[in-house]
């Protein structure tokens, strides 16, 4: 009876030894649970989520004592408002603009109260600046170099993807991304733009938010703290949320109406020559 009481606990124990080697490798690496790959959270649906949303980004060097801010919505490329900020010491100067793909809205401060209205393109200006921050393609690269490196966790309705450290090959990929961040049509801050391309990281915080259900992104936050030399050190924060919900956006029908259409103002000036 003993004897058959051992056996059966020798079958049962090496059944548990069984199962855990087979389901062991399917379990993540960081938690022990059996969780989708960062690279499938970040990548499946990433064009999908970033179809429209709200977005913020802003870039500070206590050194230099300059900080840029900009925040707003967009629909893909098209339209685009932004609010952006650029404080140099204790002077802040501001603009406010809508962009579609063949218009420009822009609110300046030393345009006393009134939006003017261009081409998209006028004065040599390339949309790219401003609209490449909103395209799926730009993150393409970066979404694949954080996935090597990232940790997957779970609560009861979202996913998180979480990147910390200094990698090189992902400094690389995010260094455009904080570049367009000093990029509008008012005002591009190319000494710090600059400085940027040739800065090193100190770290890099990346965490893509995953909702369970439909497996959409529905947050990515970014921040990545470096320097310039033994000068300059930088912070710079980029957040987009509320993404997917902004399918209905558009130029404001009061902005569009009340707008100073600078291409008419010039045929206007031409004819009266």
């Amino acid at each position: 009876m003993l004897k058959k009481r051992k056996l059966t606990f020798i079958v049962i124990l090496a059944l548990i030894c069984s199962i855990t080697v087979l389901t062991g490798c399917s379990k993540n690496k960081n938690s022990g649970e059996n969780l989708p790959s960062a690279n499938s959270l970040i990548t499946n649906k990433f064009a999908q989520s970033m179809a429209s949303g709200h977005y913020s980004q802003t870039i500070k060097s206590t050194e230099m004592k300059q900080s840029s801010r900009d925040n707003g919505y967009f629909k893909g490329t098209n339209p685009i408002s932004m609010t952006y900020s650029l404080t140099n010491k204790d002077k802040t100067q501001g603009e406010q603009l809508w962009l579609t793909d063949s218009e420009l809205y822009l609110f300046l401060e030393q345009n006393k109260g009134k939006w003017i209205k261009n081409k998209s393109t006028a004065d040599n200006f390339d949309p790219d600046q401003v609209t490449r921050r909103f395209k799926p393609s730009a993150y393409t690269a970066l979404n694949k170099a954080v996935a090597k490196h990232a940790i997957v966790k779970q609560t009861s309705t979202n996913y998180t993807v979480t990147y910390n450290g200094n990698d090189e090959s992902v400094w690389k990929k995010l260094n455009s991304l904080i570049v367009d961040t000093l990029n509008t049509p008012g005002s591009q801050n190319m000494n710090v733009a600059q400085m940027v391309s040739a800065a090193q990281v100190q770290n890099i915080h990346i965490s893509y938010t995953v909702n369970k259900s439909s497996k959409m992104i529905t947050k990515i936050d970014m921040k990545a703290n470096f320097s310039v030399g033994d000068q300059y050190n930088f912070a710079w924060t980029s957040k987009f949320d509320e993404l997917n919900t902004h399918s209905d956006l558009s130029v404001p029908a009061n902005i569009q109406k009340d707008a100073i259409d600078v291409q008419k103002l010039k045929a206007s000036q031409k004819a009266d020559n």
